[in-house]
């Protein structure tokens, strides 16, 4: 979703949830409220760089989505990702559920995949998960994911995403809510090589990548009313310098405070320049939307600002988009069985989620230097509640 709520029905449906709108005293320590990943940095250091321990599957035994994502745009300015969702309902003798997600958008295609799996089996590192269709493999060095896909005819993958900045978290990479907490960690820059394979025809994916580890270690329809996720790259066409940014934000219901929690980063010319905590997704324009009731963006502003890793220099970055091309706009109650649609509506009104991939232009300022980049972005705007 945020992908682990964006792209899965399951993550977002929270199998083990009571019947009945929660109040604060359902929730377990709601009156705390949330403690951010960055409110619990006391340096002022908001980077803390990955290691491989932070990149094992968690599977935890109680209420639980856990992701990992890849985020592709190859050179061309085609957009794919790949997504493997393993959810523990929380329920005791009920099963986990295991999904695959995978989108294409790009030369006449817009085809989106998802995929409910078996036989899901981690490594002994945990660094590694396979299952009956697809398979997440972490190199001994801890550099290189290897995604490989098997749904043949409709899709097939084969994907190396290489980190090419280096991985990072915000402070401990942790945001609790009561008993309950959502982390995630970034590769905000990958190389990618490989092809995704739609209806029998090829697609060269070589390019660039963002691959994002997330946990969400509660009831997922308890984290958010609002998500936002984007992943922007751009370059000057004059320079050539080149620029990555990746935000992810979301406001917590109001028995949680109605917070906004956000962290982004910024990576330029290769090197990961800073993570910021200090975001906006602002509406600029906004348009009803009769179908689903909500008023997504016609025009919206992503801000990233922050200090950077090395040397403090302030940063900023401004990224302006008409949200123009949609990929697909999804019920998610549509989509879930009748009896868990009747569980999940009586906390949730219609769940959408918009995904678009657009053209956009970013001005990015580093320690007083202003920089004019454009390229492609994906984006979602989600409305829970």
């Amino acid at each position: 979703m945020w992908s682990s709520l964006t792209s899965s029905v399951t993550s977002l449906t929270g199998y083990g949830a009571q019947a009945g709108s929660p109040k604060p005293g359902d929730i377990p320590n709601a009156g705390e409220g949330v403690k951010s990943a960055a409110s619990l940095v006391k340096d002022g250091n908001y980077f803390s760089e990955l290691a491989a321990k932070d990149l094992e599957w968690t599977i935890a035994a109680t209420a639980s989505t856990e992701t990992q994502t890849f985020y592709c745009i190859n050179d061309k300015g085609h957009f794919g990702h790949v997504q493997l969702i393993h959810s523990n309902l929380g329920i005791w003798g009920a099963p986990a559920s295991v999904q695959m997600t995978a989108r294409f958008r790009g030369d006449g295609v817009n085809k989106f995949f998802s995929t409910n799996l078996t036989n899901f089996v981690l490594s002994a590192d945990k660094l590694s998960a396979s299952t009956n269709l697809m398979s997440i493999t972490l190199s001994p060095d801890g550099k290189k994911f290897t995604v490989q896909v098997t749904n043949a005819p409709d899709l097939i993958v084969s994907l190396t995403v290489e980190r090419a900045a280096r991985g990072y978290k915000i402070g401990e990479g942790k945001s609790f809510f009561g008993d309950g907490y959502v982390s995630h960690k970034f590769w905000p820059a990958c190389k990618v090589a490989g092809m995704m394979i739609i209806d029998g025809k090829a697609h060269d994916m070589a390019g660039e990548g963002t691959f994002v580890h997330a946990i969400q270690g509660m009831r997922p329809h308890l984290v958010a009313s609002r998500w936002s996720y984007v992943d922007f790259l751009g370059h000057d066409a004059e320079t050539n310098q080149k620029a990555k940014l990746s935000l992810i934000q979301f406001t917590t219901p109001e028995y949680y405070g109605s917070a906004t929690v956000t962290q982004g980063s910024i990576v330029f010319n290769g090197d990961l320049v800073g993570v910021a905590v200090d975001n906006k997704t602002e509406f600029v324009k906004t348009e009803h939307d009769e179908e689903t009731g909500y008023n997504p963006p016609t025009e919206v502003n992503y801000v990233w600002e922050g200090k950077t890793i090395e040397g403090g220099k302030p940063f900023k970055a401004v990224l302006n988009v008409k949200p123009k091309g949609l990929c697909q706009k999804v019920d998610l109650l549509a989509e879930i069985p009748w009896a868990l649609r009747k569980i999940v509506s009586t906390f949730v009104a219609k769940p959408i989620i918009y995904q678009w991939y657009d053209d956009a232009s970013a001005v990015v300022t580093i320690g007083g230097e202003e920089h004019k980049v454009s390229g492609h972005v994906y984006h979602e705007a989600t409305f829970v509640m």
